[in-house]
């Protein structure tokens, strides 16, 4: 058994190093889709949608297919080489993990800070060329800088999202590579050791805490200092310096290995077989399973209704907190959306299942929807803030009911964050595997569960072709949600 202290270390390790990864690859990204034009350019730009569409699991699928001992790099290497063992055996280690999750969160990253790069105002960069200053001392000393703000933002929200990490640690995790996530997991549902799960449970959750209370901090720092643009920069020129085509040409080379191939990987798994190269029999197989269609059934209506049961608080709450704090002074409001960030989907499984007797869909889609509630939030307030208090004060005097003010102002002003949180919530359901495995509901199955227990039986090229199909619904509601939302 790991010691709280190593487990906890181990934890805050992984996430920080995955973090990097990602800041560096989406930073590097960033730059480029900022400041150069080159073919594929919106192609790269619209992947900040995967992490936020497709599942972890997903991911953690297509690395097993791609890089695992009988994926197919190394079966493609020990053809080529004529090599009886598999030579990439990263996958399973410390390495491994970091990497999967890096190079999934990267997106955020480079979405992030793209959108701050291109609102950067040119003069302090045109006069520090004035006064001789190459590209790179520039960026050093002048351009990171004004980035800041963005990159702490994006660090620490990655940084969440890689320290309750549950899939890709459970799937890839090595000797002493385990998490405080994967161990309350273990001690619930294995053990049963109720007194070290509370332990590593406090332990996580006080971590958790501190690191959602340094994010909100360094975000309202970080917002105070960023100050108003109206100026925004397309880039135009071309990547020309041979210094910086072989920077692009490593940077996208990376993302090509590790981050489209294990995608890639998936489709080619789901359309072959152990047999067969190309083929539609493993799909066929897979919508023929007894189990395919009713987790097919149970995901749309739980993700239906989580989405549904999310959007709807989050706008209440936004609009309680717009109406009562217009200036944003009233700290506590905007710290209770965060509440949820600070407790894992292990930790809220576990604890409904030590609540209640037997769990049922209903708490599935409640504690879906707490894990939901942040982001949902954000998105809806972010729409409200944008209505002036004139608006506001003309509204009251035309009508002094509070229904008026939420219906006939609100609610127009905030459908398209509405329409986002609505496609976020979904995906987030479709693709949650953590809940479902925990609350272990009794003759009920998703399709992230049924793609799971496929991959976990070795059955990959089925679990491949579910995982096409859970991929395509995620997608297809978070693509439809936010074109509904640009219209």
């Amino acid at each position: 058994m790991f010691s709280v202290i190593s487990v906890s270390a181990f934890t805050v390790l992984q996430a920080f190093c995955s973090t990097v990864i990602a800041l560096i690859i989406g930073i590097s990204c960033a730059f480029f889709t900022a400041n150069r034009n080159f073919i594929g350019k919106h192609l790269l730009l619209s992947l900040s949608a995967i992490p936020l569409c497709l599942p972890s699991l997903l991911l953690a699928l297509g690395f097993v297919s791609f890089f695992g001992m009988s994926g197919t790099l190394n079966t493609l290497l020990k053809f080529l080489l004529g090599l009886d063992k598999s030579p990439v055996t990263f996958l399973y280690s410390f390495t491994g993990i970091v990497i999967a999750q890096g190079f999934y969160n990267f997106p955020l990253v480079m979405s992030s800070i793209h959108d701050a790069w291109g609102r950067i105002p040119p003069g302090e960069s045109e006069a520090a060329r004035l006064l001789g200053a190459d590209e790179l001392r520039i960026f050093r000393t002048v351009t990171i800088f004004q980035l800041l703000p963005a990159i702490i933002s994006s660090f620490m929200l990655v940084f969440l999202y890689c320290f309750f990490s549950f899939l890709i640690i459970l799937l890839f995790g090595g000797i002493g590579c385990t998490t405080l996530e994967v161990e309350i997991y273990k001690s619930a549902r294995a053990t049963l050791n109720f007194s070290e799960t509370a332990r590593l449970a406090i332990s996580e959750t006080l971590l958790a805490c501190f690191f959602v209370f340094l994010h909100n901090l360094l975000e309202k720092k970080a917002s105070s200092n960023r100050g108003i643009s109206f100026y925004r920069h397309t880039g135009t020129a071309q990547i020309k310096a041979p210094a910086e085509r072989f920077f692009a040409f490593i940077v996208f080379l990376l993302i090509l290995l590790f981050f489209a191939s294990p995608l890639a990987s998936i489709l080619y798994n789901a359309f072959s077989s152990a047999k067969n190269p190309l083929t539609i029999e493993t799909i066929i197989h897979v919508l023929k399973m007894r189990t395919f269609l009713p987790s097919l059934r149970n995901t749309i209506l739980v993700a239906s209704a989580t989405a549904l049961f999310c959007v709807i608080l989050a706008f209440f709450y936004a609009s309680f907190v717009r109406t009562v704090d217009s200036e944003g002074r009233i700290t506590i409001l905007k710290l209770i959306p965060m509440i949820p960030m600070a407790i894992s989907a292990v930790i809220l499984g576990v604890i409904i299942t030590m609540l209640v007797k037997r769990g049922n869909v209903f708490h599935l889609i409640a504690a879906q929807s707490f894990i939901a509630f942040p982001l949902a939030f954000r998105q809806i307030y972010a729409s409200l803030s944008k209505i002036s208090q004139e608006t506001i004060d003309a509204s009251r005097i035309l009508s002094p009911k509070r229904r008026d003010l939420l219906f006939r102002i609100y609610l127009p002003s905030a459908w398209r964050g509405i329409l986002s949180a609505a496609g976020f919530s979904f995906a987030l359901s479709a693709g949650d595997t953590t809940l479902p495995l925990v609350l272990a509901l009794p003759n009920f199955s998703t399709l992230s569960l049924f793609t799971y227990r496929l991959a976990g039986a070795y059955r990959f090229h089925e679990a491949c072709a579910a995982g096409v199909t859970l991929g395509m619904i995620c997608a297809i509601v978070f693509a439809a949600a936010n074109r509904l939302k640009e219209k």
